[in-house]
C-alpha cells in the first residue's frame, strides 16, 4: 500500500511558503515551503532541524493558522528537511464563512 493509499484526506500540491514556530524546543520563527496540504496534515520542506513529535504553529500567507505536530522525518535535497505533519487545530479566517476542507479542496484542488 502507498504512502497515498493510507491517508483519510486527499492531499493537494501548494508550494507556498510559511513561517515555522514550534513549543518546547526553542528554534525561534522560521521558514519553510509548503509541498502538499489536506484538512488532516501536510508536508513541508525547511533547512531548520526538528524532531519527530514536535508541536508546531504555522502562519500562513492564506487566511489559515494550523497547530500540529511532526509525524515523520525525510532527508530532502539541498540541506532541507522534509516534514510530514498531522493536524490538530486548523484556524479559519473567512469573510465568506467557508470551512477549512472546503477551502482547502476549493484554493488547491486542480
Amino acid at each position: 500500500m502507498t504512502q497515498k493509499e493510507k491517508r483519510k484526506h486527499p492531499r493537494f500540491p501548494v508550494g507556498i511558503s510559511m513561517s515555522l514556530f514550534t513549543k518546547g524546543r526553542n528554534v525561534g520563527r522560521c521558514k519553510g515551503q509548503i509541498l502538499d496540504l489536506s484538512t488532516g496534515g501536510m508536508a513541508f520542506e525547511t533547512d531548520t532541524e526538528l524532531e519527530e513529535g514536535s508541536s508546531l504553529f504555522l502562519k500562513i500567507n492564506i487566511p489559515l493558522e494550523i497547530r500540529g505536530e511532526v509525524r515523520h522525518i525525510k532527508a530532502g535535497l539541498g540541506g532541507l528537511q522534509r516534514y510530514g505533519v498531522r493536524f490538530h487545530k486548523i484556524g479559519f479566517k473567512s469573510a465568506d464563512g467557508a470551512k477549512p476542507a472546503s477551502f482547502i479542496a476549493a484554493r488547491f484542488q486542480k
